[in-house]
């Protein structure tokens, strides 16, 4: 017999991203700002979203966490060209959008996409104080199955509908922009930040 699985959909986490010195400044700098500043309403049901301007501040620890996601990228994207034996012909460059999220008890983020962007990012200086034995769905990052719903098979759940990633500092998570996603109500004390970013390959002119 033989069988093949199409329609793969690809999530990268690393865990190697963050350090503490890097976390806790782009925490403070964050959760100060979002006390400061009104934010933006996207995706975000409560919490503090702020302009998508990250990627462009000239501070360290932007620029530092900047150039880590562009690496992890990287790596995504020639780990998937080398598993489909994709030859990779062209020079890219990275172009990258990316904004912060600070929430707290009972905020959330609704079902929402990135289809503008080649690859999706989620980085997490601080992943907040929930307590997962009373909340363990508490601040999740969760991914919706992008087929169509089929009938289930009684007992066996073959073709889970959904896929749930738990937040922790200084992990970062890269995933196709197009794949569906949403944030479970966080319910903890400390704030919860993070910080997304959308990321395009544009190829560099020829020399």
């Amino acid at each position: 017999m033989d069988g093949v699985a199409v329609f793969e959909t690809p999530i990268f986490s690393f865990a190697d991203v963050g350090d503490a010195d890097l976390d806790r400044e782009l925490a403070r700098r964050l959760i100060v700002e979002s006390e400061l500043a009104p934010g933006i309403a996207r995706s975000n049901s409560g919490g503090w979203h702020s302009v998508p301007d990250l990627s462009q501040r000239p501070d360290a620890c932007y620029q530092e966490l900047m150039q880590r996601v562009v690496t992890r990228v990287q790596t995504a994207f020639i780990e998937l060209a080398r598993g489909r034996d994709a030859a990779v012909e062209l020079r890219y460059r990275f172009a990258v959008q990316a904004w912060a999220m600070v929430m707290r008890h009972g905020d959330h983020a609704l079902v929402h996409d990135h289809a503008e962007a080649h690859f999706s990012v989620a980085y997490y200086p601080d992943a907040g104080d929930a307590d997962a034995a009373v909340h363990p769905d508490s601040g999740k990052l969760c991914f919706v199955d992008p087929r169509r719903g089929g009938t289930v098979i009684p007992g066996v759940d073959l073709f889970p509908s959904q896929f749930a990633i738990e937040p922790r500092a200084g992990l970062l998570v890269v995933f196709p922009g197009w794949l569906q996603h949403f944030v479970q109500p966080y319910r903890g004390v400390r704030p919860r930040v993070s910080i997304s970013c959308n990321v395009r390959l544009e190829p560099e002119p020829a020399a």
